[in-house]
């Protein structure tokens, strides 16, 4: 199987290549100054079978996990139910979004999910709507500006865990283009592959979030996607990059 999906990303391109564990996602929500982001991900581990639900828990100031974080939770069983995964991990983590004040539901402001047939997976198309703070409610009017993510993997030297002989290892390039001004920068760029993601093989956009709710902020959060070298072929998660829509 390994074999096969390694053939497919060599033929097809690693962006439309096929996860032998697809992960889901879900926002949970920013920290009323929007300083905190967490957000969970979960499913049915290739090989094993056994559930799995993992909680970040991320200080966007500093574009780190805080301590303690992330929250996993990983049932053994083939039988287990996901929920129960869930379960564990959303207690484990719950003190942390309780100290945290991580309270502020999260807007989806796109998203761009492994199951949905796109002709490009490395980029992602959005508007950002502004309310005029001097509209009535009776003559509202908005300014909508449209911006265009990107990722791109960048050659790095290889995470010592991962074996010569099971392909490259990537790191990832974010870029955010405002198509309004024509104007473009990076919002993220590894300086080395983290250990925690795997030998990761490619990356794509997977959704924006935004803090719901006035007054209106520009601290958003790209979720990417981990393409990532797993038992059974390329397994799919989440990583999350903080990011401004003005420099």
């Amino acid at each position: 199987m390994r074999a096969l999906l390694l053939l497919l990303c060599a033929v097809i391109g690693c962006g439309r290549v096929l996860a032998a564990d697809g992960a889901a996602f879900n926002a949970i929500g920013y920290s009323p100054d929007s300083r905190y982001f967490a957000f969970e991900q979960y499913g049915v581990q290739d090989g094993s079978g056994f559930p799995y639900w993992d909680v970040f828990v991320i200080d966007l100031k500093s574009n780190e996990w805080v301590k303690g974080s992330p929250y996993r939770a990983l049932l053994e069983s083939e039988t287990a139910k996901v929920s129960a995964a869930r379960d564990q991990a959303r207690a484990a983590a719950a003190p942390a979004l309780k100290d945290l004040g991580i309270t502020e539901p999260a807007q989806l402001i796109a998203a761009n999910p492994s199951t949905e047939a796109v002709p490009e997976r490395e980029r992602l198309t959005f508007d950002r709507w502004y309310e005029s703070l001097g509209a009535r409610s009776t003559e509202k009017s908005q300014l909508g500006v449209r911006f265009d993510l990107s990722v791109e993997k960048i050659p790095l030297p290889r995470p010592a865990q991962c074996p010569e002989g099971d392909g490259d290892s990537f790191g990832v390039r974010v870029n955010l283009k405002d198509l309004q001004l024509g104007t473009s920068r990076v919002i993220y760029e590894d300086k080395a592959i983290p250990d925690s993601r795997n030998c990761p093989a490619a990356y794509d956009v997977a959704a924006v979030v935004a803090q719901s709710g006035m007054p209106v902020t520009d601290r958003l959060v790209a979720l990417i996607g981990v393409y990532a070298r797993g038992f059974e072929g390329l397994n799919h998660r989440f990583i999350a990059v903080p990011f401004t829509l003005s420099d």
